[in-house]
């Protein structure tokens, strides 16, 4: 969904998108989209720049790290992003960025792309390491059996590689 900024009646408008299943691509193997992202706010504008603001509703699929199983994430977040052109910026004269020029982007002055916000706001919700439960056991890393759901017989004397060296010189091999 992208918006023409010459499109607003006036300085400000709102906006509202329900994606259609699959209409997002996350490009992230690991994330997928369980219900369709929905995405209402507003855009203001002045002189300087364009701020974007909004809600985003989504369910992210993932796997657990540890045992495989597929889970569901809901995603309710709120974003703000300031948008200024090239030349904005480069006449901003600022030396170091500071926390509030972490939500700002560059953009063309014509078009603003909900499309990457909504992605970004996604892939931001989902925790880098997803764990079905606090008390998920895994996977057996010989047989691959869910600890969870079984047992297995394996015997695990898998040592650090970092101190296999020191097991060498220890054992006379």
């Amino acid at each position: 969904m992208q918006i023409e900024l010459s499109s607003l009646p006036g300085k400000a408008g709102k906006f509202a998108h329900v994606y259609a299943p699959g209409g997002l691509a996350l490009d992230d193997e690991r994330v997928r989209l369980a219900v369709p992202p929905k995405v209402s706010g507003q855009i203001t504008r002045n002189e300087r720049k364009v701020v974007v603001e909004g809600q985003l509703n989504a369910v992210a699929g993932v796997e657990c790290d540890r045992c495989l199983k597929p889970m569901e994430l809901p995603i309710d977040a709120k974003f703000k992003v300031e948008y200024v052109t090239p030349a904005t910026y480069n006449a901003s004269e600022v030396a170091e960025l500071g926390e509030d020029d972490l939500a700002l982007s560059i953009f063309d002055g014509v078009l603003i792309n909900i499309d990457d916000i909504v992605r970004e706001q996604v892939l931001l919700a989902v925790p880098s390491q997803a764990i079905c439960d606090e008390n998920c056991k895994g996977l057996c890393p010989i047989c691959g059996t869910d600890l969870n759901v079984a047992s297995c017989t394996c015997q695990v004397t898998e040592i650090d590689p970092r101190w296999q060296g020191l097991k060498e010189l220890v054992n006379g091999k």
